[in-house]
């Protein structure tokens, strides 16, 4: 019901006590004049409250109109309204809610647009970095080095490859390691670019963290150069020791060589921790080969970051030697 309405009918039993004070009066044969005078007082009141209510109701029924636009989610248009002061007041309150409600929908969708476009760039960065990574592990066609690896990945992708570069020397076996220095999808397209080039111009420094490891059958012997990573280690089969490659090592089948990244060396600290992860499983295990050996290591990795949320990648690359020498 209209408010003109309600007050109309708010109005009636003060209309119809007019009507019988009048009929009383002209009853008892009172003063003509005041009895006019009094119905057009009734008169007059009852059109200037007709027309107040006109005011009122016009305004508000705009307001409501406003209201259920809002309420369906056409948000920013500004209503005006022209009535007494406190009306215009929520005109204007409405119309600031409207304005913060268009802004932070504007921000939601921006927000979500950007987590879209995160998400898909994450996607892709981890597709690249299997192509980096694990086909080109699965391309490897050495019969003196079986290689697996062990990862874990991060919210960003930090890009690392693998490659094993041919060698004019026979004797010669090559892996090389290299890891990008950006996350996400620009950091392994960087990666990708800068390693073609390397390749294409050997003489010059490779502008990221790499590991180079030389295996030279002919003398049955291996060389780690580090450039900005973790050193490599060395498990000797033989022996049942693990140390740090640096510099040329004796191998016989067998052997165990690890390299990592630089988001695995930060996550455990310190070389001792490494030092101790590795011994614990390999002193176990190492004599049951590659597979096996991967798998432990695998688990005790899992069980030491299931309570942490990784911040970089995990990437622990296990080689073994199969065949040190020519024979």
């Amino acid at each position: 019901m209209k408010i003109r309405t309600r007050l109309l009918l708010s109005l009636l039993p003060a209309l119809l006590g007019s009507i019988a004070l009048i009929g009383l009066l002209l009853f008892y044969q009172q003063n003509i004049l005041a009895i006019i005078g009094i119905a057009l007082l009734v008169i007059i009141a009852m059109v200037s409250l007709y027309y107040m209510a006109g005011r009122i109701s016009a305004p508000v029924q705009k307001l409501n109109d406003s209201a259920l636009t809002i309420a369906a989610g056409e948000y920013g248009e500004s209503i005006q309204v022209q009535g007494p002061k406190e009306l215009q007041e929520l005109a204007n309150t409405l119309n600031t809610m409207s304005q913060c409600l268009l802004e932070n929908i504007n921000r939601l969708k921006e927000n979500s647009l950007f987590r879209e476009k995160m998400a898909g760039e994450t996607e892709c960065a981890r597709l690249l970095q299997n192509l980096l990574l694990q086909k080109n592990i699965d391309e490897c066609t050495s019969e003196s080095i079986a290689v697996k690896a062990i990862s874990f990945s991060s919210a960003s992708p930090r890009g690392l490859l693998i490659d094993f570069p041919n060698s004019d020397r026979p004797e010669i076996i090559t892996v090389h390691m290299a890891e990008a220095k950006l996350d996400g999808f620009d950091g392994i397209y960087q990666l990708l670019t800068q390693y073609k080039l390397s390749k294409e111009h050997p003489q010059e420094k490779l502008p990221f963290p790499s590991i180079r490891l030389i295996l030279n059958r002919e003398f049955s012997t291996i060389l780690a150069r580090s450039a900005g990573c973790a050193s490599p280690y060395l498990w000797s089969l033989s022996a049942g020791e693990l140390h740090e490659l640096k510099g040329k090592y004796p191998i016989a089948a067998g052997d165990f060589v690890f390299l990592m990244n630089r988001g695995f060396f930060s996550f455990f600290k310190s070389p001792e921790r490494i030092t101790d992860l590795l011994t614990k499983v390999l002193k176990h295990f190492a004599q049951d080969g590659l597979e096996t050996t991967v798998a432990m290591l695998n688990k005790e990795i899992a069980f030491t970051i299931k309570r942490k949320e990784l911040i970089d990648d995990l990437h622990l690359l296990c080689i073994q030697i199969l065949q040190p020498t020519n024979d």
